[in-house]
């Protein structure tokens, strides 16, 4: 049985946009669907609310795309990851001022994609309260929605950059680790950070670990699949 191929951007804004549409396009035509990561803040200096052209972008990409709440203020590379140690208090709070600025943006979001996929307990406790009704994390897939059959998906998450490698080696490994789960069924996890895709080497050998995963039997989907 073929796995799937789920394929994501994060760190989407204005510097970043004209580098992430043009991969979209590509992947579009070769019928690979892009999840576009997406949060309120990025670095406590870049706001959605004021990026009126990438805000544009992603409410177009909603209509058809699975779009994932990346946190509240996706930090910079080198601090911790906000919703990997949370509670349940902090985390409710996080999130509440998260959906809230976010929905007044025109988004509504129910599927959950922590800083580099890290979630804690508390986080994941919390959030069916704000109607998610997925949520993704480094080792898996969870769904929140009571009535399933199957609550947690195991398919770790291999990713370049946003706090992940970007050398060539662990580009090779990336690769190599793509095709070898495609050759066992098994689904297959690619994400990128935007910041990292000016590389043109970067940018080439994210897109050849798509190619051979889905070459070697991976089937294209989004996280909706997993709804």
């Amino acid at each position: 049985m073929s796995g799937r191929l789920l394929v994501s951007i994060s760190s989407i804004f204005d510097d970043t946009l004209d580098d992430v549409i043009p991969l979209v396009k590509g992947l579009d035509r070769k019928g690979i669907p892009v999840s576009p990561l997406v949060a309120p803040h990025i670095d406590k200096r870049w706001h959605l609310a004021k990026d009126g052209r990438t805000r544009d972008w992603l409410l177009q990409q909603a209509e058809h795309r699975a779009l994932l709440l990346n946190g509240f203020d996706q930090a910079v590379q080198g601090r911790r990851s906000e919703f990997a140690t949370l509670g349940e208090h902090e985390a409710r709070l996080r999130l509440k001022g998260a959906t809230r600025q976010m929905e007044a943006l025109g988004f509504h979001l129910d599927m959950f994609a922590p800083p580099r996929w890290q979630m804690s307990e508390g986080t994941l406790k919390v959030l069916p309260e704000f109607g998610f009704r997925l949520a993704v994390s480094t080792s898996g897939i969870y769904s929140l929605v009571d009535a399933t059959d199957a609550p947690f998906v195991r398919c770790r998450n291999l990713s370049v950059g946003e706090g992940y490698g970007t050398a060539k080696w662990w580009r090779r490994n990336i690769i190599a680790a793509a095709v070898r789960g495609a050759e066992k069924g098994n689904t297959i996890r690619l994400s990128i950070s935007a910041r990292e895709l000016h590389k043109k080497k970067v940018r080439r050998d994210f897109t050849a670990a798509i190619l051979c995963a889905q070459a070697n039997g991976a089937e294209p989907a989004d996280y909706r699949a997993f709804l």
